[in-house]
């Protein structure tokens, strides 16, 4: 069973669906403090004037600091100024109806959902951008699983305990974070350490500007489900010894 675990993010780039694809369990990582203007609640779309804006959900301001706490303010607001925002790409992306339509179910499930929580809002849009995708999704969340953090003592070991305890026989993780993981630890516990290649998804935009890894929205817009999805498949995964 090959492990995939990453915080939830608001609609984010294609490498991250290039984990879930490749990933034959995947825990949604919410025990973590929740940080303003990262991509726990924003992401980037096009812009013809600037290039690129954000997409974005505030969120409610209180003294509970934890994901599993943070709550999403003016849900409302918010949802009718993305929709407004993603107009930019009415008359240029051939696939804005079908993208505009996706964003609209995401945030009807979370309204219907009753709950508040930016994480669970998070997860119904990576479940509709799975579904759109042919995917498969079935997020686990990991303060629910019991979990035992008592021997975390560096930012890598958060994925060992959880791999380990799950009976994982690999761990993939995006490249960027080649530096938080101590390989013999990892080999200690009989997991293989595995890193996906950056997936250098490049497509035409028409009369706007490119923007590389902007919101898997955009990818959407001009790209269809197949064409996302096969050059996901068709990306390479890295062993860490394999690293230079």
């Amino acid at each position: 069973m090959r492990l995939g675990i990453m915080q939830p993010y608001f609609f984010p780039y294609a490498g991250y669906f290039d984990l879930i694809i490749k990933s034959d369990r995947w825990v949604v990582f919410d025990v973590v403090k929740f940080t303003r203007k990262t991509w726990m609640s924003r992401n980037v779309i096009l812009e013809p004037n600037k290039g690129h804006q954000y997409v974005s959900v505030a969120v409610v301001r209180s003294t509970a600091d934890s994901l599993t706490e943070t709550q999403v303010a003016e849900f409302e607001f918010a949802a009718t100024k993305i929709l407004r925002q993603l107009k930019v790409y009415d008359g240029r992306a051939p696939h804005y109806g079908v993208v505009r339509d996706l964003v609209e179910r995401a945030f009807s499930r979370f309204r219907e959902q009753g709950s508040l929580l930016l994480r669970d809002l998070n997860v119904v849009c990576l479940d509709e951008t799975c579904r759109h995708l042919g995917i498969p999704f079935a997020p686990e969340i990991c303060s629910s699983l019991d979990l035992d953090f008592s021997a975390v003592d560096h930012a890598g070991a958060w994925a060992l305990e959880i791999a380990d305890q799950l009976g994982a026989e690999s761990y993939l993780n995006p490249p960027g974070g080649v530096g938080l993981f101590r390989a013999e630890d990892w080999r200690s516990r009989g997991i293989e350490l595995e890193f996906t290649g950056m997936p250098q998804l490049t497509y035409d935009t028409g009369n706007l500007e490119f923007r590389p890894n902007a919101s898997i929205l955009d990818c959407m817009m001009w790209l269809t489900a197949d064409e996302i999805r096969e050059h996901l498949a068709s990306r390479p995964v890295h062993r860490a010894e394999n690293l230079g």
